[in-house]
């Protein structure tokens, strides 16, 4: 089951604004999430949901990137990885935990071409709970945010191409959390 996801404005709360005013792209998207137990969830848990069961096209992007980047001196995907491990730093898909906290988990990585981080954050709703009865409880959802810094050229070239995939991969990861957590319970 696929749950709507929207745009929203860049959350104020989340502690990569400081990050919004220099960022070469940004970008939030939020989802609702179920009413029930949704007090119970932390931003890391949900952050491995949304991370977690990529589809296969997105896999593929993947190799594709990790054969072709690195001609360019950024670093596959498997580097990064392996990089955080050696460090004993934890990882969300192959991205490193910088930050992690009971209603957000920040990953990010600086290369070459950019610095990114993304913010997968829970905050109360703008809306009703998926499952409420509008008894008055707003329920909370679950936010991704982006913010991308680029060097030079090629981070700019990186991102304009990559946007679209970037942009579809993230609204379907979020559009499954809901999903996924009703068929936890």
């Amino acid at each position: 089951m696929l749950s709507t996801v929207r745009a929203v404005s860049y959350p104020k709360e989340s502690k990569l604004s400081p990050l919004y005013k220099s960022a070469y792209f940004i970008d939030a998207f939020a989802v609702t999430l179920p009413a029930k137990r949704h007090k119970d969830y932390t931003a890391d848990a949900l952050g491995r949901v949304v991370f977690s069961d990529l589809p296969t096209w997105f896999t593929l992007l993947m190799w594709i990137r990790d054969q072709v980047m690195p001609i360019f001196s950024v670093k596959p995907s498997t580097e990064i990885q392996a990089a955080a491990d050696k460090q004993g730093i934890e990882t969300i898909f192959v991205f490193p935990v910088l930050s992690r906290e009971d209603n957000e988990v920040i990953v990010g990585e600086n290369d070459s071409h950019l610095d990114f981080r993304t913010s997968v954050l829970i905050r109360e709703s703008r809306l009703g709970a998926v499952g409420d009865e509008d008894d008055g409880v707003r329920g909370r959802e679950l936010v991704a945010t982006t913010v991308v810094h680029c060097h030079g050229l090629l981070g700019k070239a990186y991102i304009t191409v990559i946007k679209v995939f970037h942009v579809m991969i993230v609204r379907y990861s979020l559009a499954r959390v809901p999903g996924r957590l009703m068929k936890d319970n």
